[in-house]
């Protein structure tokens, strides 16, 4: 646009109360005085998502070729995709011109999504905006998909020891640098964060991949910190480059889970299995499952729900998708399962594989609450029978520490035509532990959607929700080509059945495809993890480990190191974090039922110089490379897997000695 200033002033008045488009008149001339804004500083730049652009933007506005003070600038940013914030957190912000014509813009943050885009400059009167070309990349990394739930520490924030979960997404490169990540809390009250900025860390592991992973977040000031004045470190144990076992180590909190390379970061599309355990919203244990189908904007499903001991099956669900960022991390809207409207992000690991964090807070009536849990596709719609469903492993725990937790591990087989299975299981509940033959009927439909009926009394777990996965997938290992399917499981015995006096609730667990019993198979290193709930802790009662071991010989012996986080006291009376803890035990093949062993005792020396600590525990075996143990100790109950280690080849911060196997 353009001002035009007649030099008659009669004309000039004319023209400004008339408001008419005129020439001046008895030969004066038209001054044209044209507003213009352009770029002069900070187009042109690149950074990695989530990263701070070096450069503010820069703006000049002119009005006849001179430069205009005090005029307001607007910078805005798209609204979606690619883009970023001003220090205000938002897409936009108005800045004012100096004495030479230029507004700049306060520092600009990418977002999580990588591309090219650009920011417009726009003032009252100009015929175009000025826009500056900015451009998101993906770092030079690996990104990782982690998630972890347990028990948090008693701190000023939560106000006692209080069930958590934490999930999210990390980028860390070839030398072990975080370059960026962002994640989920929510212990269900005091500390619910999303989407909080993950801006560096560090990942240190030894030859045998154990070691640690630091991740430093946007939350040090804030008042409801996660970790340690919003730094977090996690105990890292690799399996392979592409999987590890995971435990809070830092004196927060204490938690098991995951870690996993991520293969896509599209939303979900297809058919899924999903299972959630945690706490509703009055703190009491939940667990919920079920199938859905997504078309990467809704989802349409059905579920079951265990809240503290109430059971409703089968319940009808929808709601929408909202896209993913960067990071794989989209949330759903509108969820409504038994009447309760649900907040969920997620985590996407590949295209079947989603990890899944509950968001709501407690105070509220229904389910919401914190859970933690997973998706994983079921590779058709409509495909499934009770063929599906073979020799397995299967194991199954209930994860809210304030509730008493108990843990079961098995194998069965399955006679598909009469619906059939039977075999043989260990479980366990502070105060009880015993294996037992197991056994009764299982249906499952079409849909992978089924259940199963336990009748020989294993502990009093009578009722279970089974839903079947894709049968290329491997549930422990989400990138491992080597899969067999399986299926995950829900609790589902109502509020007056009981173990040992305790109510059944909130159990999730999952079915393994058992293929291989031979003890010759049986061999090699191992990664391991356990999380284990017991009654001698003076202020808790959990602790988490992960470690590496190898197990052979004749007869058969497991040996290892770990690192062990007791932050709740069962091994001393002081909270502590150890590493290099030796592990050892006799392994010993039970001859009457095949895949099964037991250590008698497994000793664990977190204490330099201190006494071991001796745990019972059983362990089955799927297959070589996949085993599930089990504590069944009268004061504490874990459980968790041992997975045989394979190459660690591009694993961030490999070291150059490689995990030697033993066959």
């Amino acid at each position: 646009m353009s001002r035009r200033i007649c030099t008659s002033t009669i004309a000039a008045l004319v023209y400004l109360a008339l408001g008419l488009m005129m020439g001046c008149a008895g030969g004066s001339h038209v001054i044209v005085e044209t507003i213009a804004i352009t770029p002069t500083g900070g187009s042109g730049q690149n950074t990695t998502v989530g990263a701070t652009f070096a450069d503010k933007l820069v703006a000049k506005v002119t009005t006849g070729g001179s430069p205009s003070r005090g005029v307001s600038v607007t910078f805005t940013a798209p609204s979606s995709g690619a883009g970023g914030t001003f220090a205000n957190g938002m897409a936009t912000e108005t800045d004012a011109t100096d004495a030479n014509g230029n507004a700049t813009s306060s520092t600009f943050t990418a977002n999580t999504t990588s591309g090219v885009y650009m920011v417009a400059a726009s003032v009252a009167g100009a015929a175009a905006p000025a826009n500056f070309k900015l451009t998101n990349s993906r770092a030079t990394g690996q990104p990782f998909v982690f998630y972890l739930s347990g028990e948090e520490t008693a701190n000023a924030t939560n106000g006692g020891n209080r069930y958590y979960a934490l999930a999210g997404a990390v980028l860390i490169d070839p030398s072990g640098n975080v370059l960026g990540g962002e994640e989920d809390y929510n212990d269900g009250s005091a500390i619910t964060q999303s989407a909080l900025s993950i801006t560096s860390g560090k990942l240190t592991v030894s030859a045998t991949g154990q070691g640690t992973l630091t991740l430093v977040t946007s939350n040090g000031t804030a008042t409801q910190q996660v970790g340690i004045a919003g730094t977090e470190t996690l105990a890292v144990q690799f399996v392979n480059a592409k999987h590890a076992l995971i435990a809070q180590f830092d004196g927060s909190a204490t938690s098991s889970g995951s870690m996993d390379l991520q293969s896509a970061t599209s939303a979900p599309n297809g058919d899924y299995a999903f299972t959630l355990s945690g706490v509703d919203s009055n703190y009491n244990p939940v667990g919920y499952g079920g199938i859905f189908e997504s078309d990467s904007t809704t989802v349409n499903g059905s579920a079951d729900v265990n809240d503290n001991g109430t059971i409703v099956t089968n319940t009808a669900f929808s709601g929408a998708l909202l896209a993913p960022d960067g990071f794989g991390r989209g949330q759903t809207s509108g969820i409504v399962i038994n009447g309760t409207t649900i907040t969920l992000s997620y985590y996407v690991v590949g295209p079947e594989v989603i990890r899944i964090i509950d968001m709501d807070v407690t105070g509220q009536p229904g389910i919401g609450g914190a859970a933690m849990g997973s998706a994983f596709g079921r590779g058709c719609a409509s495909c499934f029978s009770n063929e599906s469903l073979g020799p397995s492993v299967v194991s199954l725990g209930q994860t809210d520490p304030l509730a008493m937790p108990y843990a079961a591990v098995g194998m069965f087989t399955t006679n598909s035509n009469r619906g059939a299975f039977s075999g043989f299981g260990d479980a366990d509940q502070p105060g009880a532990a015993g294996p037992a033959p197991i056994g009764g009927s299982y249906s499952i439909g079409s849909t992978g959607y089924g259940e199963l009926h336990d009748t020989t009394g294993w502990e009093s777990i009578t009722q279970l929700g089974m839903y079947m996965t894709d049968p290329t997938l491997n549930l422990l290992d989400p990138n491992n080509p080597t899969g067999g399917g399986g299926a995950l499981l829900l609790e589902l015995d109502p509020n007056d059945v009981h173990f040992s006096g305790v109510n059944l609730v909130g159990g999730v667990g999952i079915v393994i495809p058992q293929t291989d019993t031979s003890t010759a198979s049986f061999a090699g290193n191992y990664a391991f993890g356990a999380q284990d709930y017991n009654t001698l802790g003076s202020s808790g009662a959990e602790f988490d480990l992960v470690g590496v071991g190898a197990v052979g010989g004749a007869p058969m012996a497991f040996a290892g190191t770990g690192l062990v986080n007791d932050d709740l006291e069962y091994f001393a009376a002081t909270p502590a974090r150890y590493t290099a803890v030796p592990f050892s035990g006799t392994v010993t093949p039970d001859l009457g039922n095949v895949g099964r062993y037991t250590i008698s005792p497994l000793a664990i020396n977190a204490v330099s110089g201190g006494a071991n600590q001796n745990f019972t525990v059983a362990i089955y075996q799927a297959n070589g490379g996949q085993l599930i143990w089990l504590d069944e100790d009268t004061s504490s109950v874990f459980v968790g897997p041992l997975e045989q280690q394979g190459s660690h080849t591009g694993m961030p911060a490999a070291k150059k000695a490689r995990v030697k196997h033993t066959q």
